[in-house]
């Protein structure tokens, strides 16, 4: 919704739609939204039709965002259905183990955690391999829409970070 408001004709990047080559929409997928998908894919094709030179890409991570960021210390596909699965998480990455004193929206913590994007990369690619059936011979909306909907724990979210790589690469090799 956010992103739909912000490129339409009261939205603060209207007249920006030429300027702007990629749009990235971030979100964690719970079973609650999956009634919402319709809705939400209505607006992504909105914004490709609105900003016709815009990549508008999808980063998601079941159930919630400290799962990307376990990753951040190793491999692991924990079951992430209830409020109380979330809590384990957020309860195991702010340990002694991880990420010490960790809070949801705390920006230092995060930041520490970012310090191990490298290892995010590489459990993000394996966490992506592990539901690889589930996605086999889909192309890349339907990929989409299969991770909007599955019931396995994954992330896709480290290849944004991938991509602001390359793209810092790109730069510097101008």
């Amino acid at each position: 919704m956010t992103a739909d408001k912000a490129f339409n004709e009261r939205g603060a990047y209207f007249n920006d739609v030429f300027d702007v080559d990629e749009i990235w929409i971030v979100f964690d997928t719970e079973k609650e939204l999956h009634p919402c998908w319709n809705d939400n894919w209505e607006i992504v094709k909105s914004l490709r039709k609105r900003c016709k030179y815009a990549d508008v890409k999808l980063f998601m991570t079941k159930g919630c965002i400290e799962y990307f960021f376990l990753l951040h210390y190793k491999k692991a596909r924990p079951l992430i259905a209830t409020p109380q699965d979330k809590m384990k998480l957020l309860t195991q990455l702010a340990s002694k183990e991880y990420c010490p004193g960790y809070k949801k929206g705390d920006k230092f913590t995060t930041w520490k955690i970012a310090e191990n994007y490298k290892t995010a990369i590489e459990n993000g690619n394996w966490s992506l391999k592990q539901i690889s059936n589930e996605t086999a011979g889909l192309n890349s909306d339907e990929v989409l829409r299969k991770l909007y909907f599955t019931d396995s724990t994954f992330t896709n979210t480290h290849q944004a970070v991938e991509h602001l790589i390359e793209i810092q690469n790109n730069v510097r090799s101008i």
